[in-house]
C-alpha cells in the first residue's frame, strides 16, 4: 500500500511534510505507483514547459475520462493538439471579454435574491452563481432546457473521485461495480442527457455568441467536431469553468471573514471605480486591489491544489532521475506556501501583489493556479475576468460575512470545503 493510508488520511499535510523532510524532488509510493513530488518553481517550469512533450497526464486523469471524455483536460498527443488549436481562439482575452456584462449581471441578480441577515451557504451560492454564468456563456440564455441536474451530477462525480483516487477503492479492481461506482455511472448518464439536450437545443435555436455555438462552427482542415467531441469539450468547460471559480470566490470570502481589515481598502477601490454602475471588462485595470485579493486567495487556498503527469521517458529533475512510467506531482498548495518565495506565507496579504519589485522577483512558477506551459488552463482569462468582476460586484452590493470557523477541506480534484459554509448578507 506504500503511503496510501497516510496520503488518504491527510493529502495536504502529507505533501507539505514530504517536501519539508525530503526536499524539492521527493519519492513516495501509492499502492503500486511510484510518485515524485516536485516542489521547486524552476523544476516545475522544466516539467510543464521544457519537458511538456515527454509528459502525459497521470493515471488519476483516467478516473475523469468516464465523465470528461477526451476533452482538453484529459486528451493527449494529436487529439489534444487539434482541439487546443481549434479552441484557443475562443478563449483569448479579447473573446472572453464580451462575456463580462453577463458575469456582472448574474452576480447582481444572485445577490439581489439574498435576504439580509438570513443564513446562507456560501459554497452553494458561489456554485450557483458560477454555474449560472457558465451556462449562459457556454450554452446561451435563450435555451428552454432544465439544467438543474448538472450541478448535482458533478457533485456525485467529485465525491466518487475522492474514493477512487485517495481511498480504499484505489485497491479495488475497476470492473467491480461498487455502490460508489454505480452512483457515479448514473451521474454521468444524467450529465450526458442534460449536455446533449443543450447541444441539440442550441443547434435548433441557431448560432449565438455562446461557446457551444463556437464549438459547433469550429473548422480546420479535418472539418468540424463531432457531437461527441462537442459534448466532451462542453462538459470539460462546464466542470472546470464553474467549479474552480466558485471555490476561489468561496475561499476569498472565508479569508475576508478571517481578515476584516482587508474589507476597507477593497470596498474603497470598488466604490471609487464603479460607484453605483455595473462593472465591465474594461474596469479590470482600475481594480488592482480587488485583483490582488483574488490572487492572494488563490495563492493561500488554491482551487486546484495539485496535479500530476506521467513520464514517457527518463527525466533528470534536479539531482534525481525519474524513470519512464513514474508519476510526477506538482502542488500549488506546497509551492504557494514556501517561505523561500513568500514572506510570512500563511498570512493573507493582498498588498504583496501591489509590490511591483516583489512580483517581478518571483520565480515564474512560484504562483501557478492555472498550471503552465502548453497545457496551461485554456480558460485562465475567463476565470480571472469572472472572479474579479464577480468579487467587485458582490462587494459593491453589500457585505458577505462568514459566520463560523474555517470549514474543513476536502482535497479531491479541487479544494472543496466539507459541508456548508455558513454566511450572512447585509446589503449596502
Amino acid at each position: 500500500m506504500g503511503d496510501l493510508v497516510a496520503f488518504g488520511r491527510d493529502p495536504l499535510g502529507f505533501v507539505v511534510e514530504l517536501q519539508r523532510v525530503w526536499g524539492d524532488v521527493a519519492h513516495f509510493r501509492i499502492a503500486a505507483d511510484d510518485v515524485w513530488l516536485v516542489s521547486h518553481p524552476d523544476d516545475i517550469e522544466q516539467l510543464l514547459v521544457r519537458d511538456a512533450k515527454v509528459l502525459h497526464k497521470d493515471q488519476i486523469y483516467d478516473l475523469l475520462r468516464p465523465a470528461l471524455g477526451e476533452g482538453l483536460v484529459t486528451a493527449e498527443d494529436e487529439h489534444w493538439r487539434r482541439h487546443r488549436k481549434l479552441l484557443a481562439p475562443l478563449f483569448t482575452k479579447r473573446h472572453v471579454e464580451v462575456w463580462g456584462d453577463t458575469m456582472v449581471r448574474c452576480a447582481r441578480e444572485v445577490s439581489a435574491a439574498w435576504t439580509p441577515g438570513v443564513a446562507l451557504d456560501l459554497q452553494h451560492e458561489m456554485m450557483s452563481l458560477t454555474q449560472r454564468i457558465v451556462l449562459e456563456t457556454l450554452f446561451g440564455s435563450d435555451l428552454a432546457v432544465d439544467t438543474a441536474s448538472l450541478g448535482r451530477a458533478i457533485d456525485r462525480i467529485m465525491e466518487h473521485f475522492v474514493h477512487e483516487a485517495q481511498g480504499p477503492l484505489r485497491l479495488v479492481p475497476a470492473w467491480i461495480p461498487t455502490p460508489s461506482r454505480q452512483r457515479s455511472t448514473a451521474a454521468i448518464a444524467e450529465l450526458d442527457a442534460a449536455i446533449y439536450a443543450l447541444i441539440e437545443a442550441r443547434r435548433r435555436a441557431g448560432p449565438g455568441d455562446d461557446l457551444v455555438s463556437r464549438l459547433l462552427s469550429a473548422r480546420d482542415e479535418e472539418g468540424g467536431l463531432s457531437d461527441r467531441e462537442v459534448r466532451d469539450e462542453a462538459v470539460t468547460a462546464f466542470v472546470a469553468g464553474h467549479e474552480t471559480t466558485a471555490l476561489a470566490l468561496t475561499w476569498t470570502f472565508v479569508l475576508l471573514g478571517e481578515n476584516p481589515r482587508v474589507w476597507a481598502p477593497l470596498r474603497e477601490e470598488v466604490t471609487r471605480v464603479l460607484g453605483d454602475r455595473p462593472g465591465t471588462a474594461n474596469d479590470l485595470a482600475a481594480l488592482p486591489y480587488t485583483t490582488a485579493v483574488l490572487k492572494e486567495s488563490m495563492r493561500l487556498l488554491p482551487p486546484v491544489w495539485g496535479f500530476g503527469r506521467q513520464a514517457q521517458a527518463d527525466l533528470q529533475v534536479g539531482s534525481r532521475v525519474v524513470p519512464r512510467g513514474h508519476n510526477l506531482v506538482v502542488c500549488p498548495w506546497v509551492v504557494h506556501r514556501d517561505p523561500r518565495f513568500w514572506p510570512e506565507p500563511l498570512w493573507f496579504q493582498p498588498e504583496r501583489w501591489l509590490d511591483a519589485a516583489f512580483v517581478a522577483g518571483l520565480p515564474r512558477m512560484a504562483w501557478f493556479p492555472f498550471g503552465g506551459g502548453p497545457r496551461v488552463c485554456i480558460g485562465n482569462h475567463f476565470a480571472m475576468l469572472e472572479g474579479v468582476l464577480a468579487l467587485a460586484t458582490l462587494v459593491q452590493a453589500g457585505t458577505l460575512t462568514t459566520t463560523g470557523p474555517r470549514p474543513a477541506m476536502m482535497p479531491s480534484i479541487t479544494l472543496r470545503p466539507v459541508g456548508e459554509v455558513p454566511a450572512r448578507w447585509e446589503p449596502c
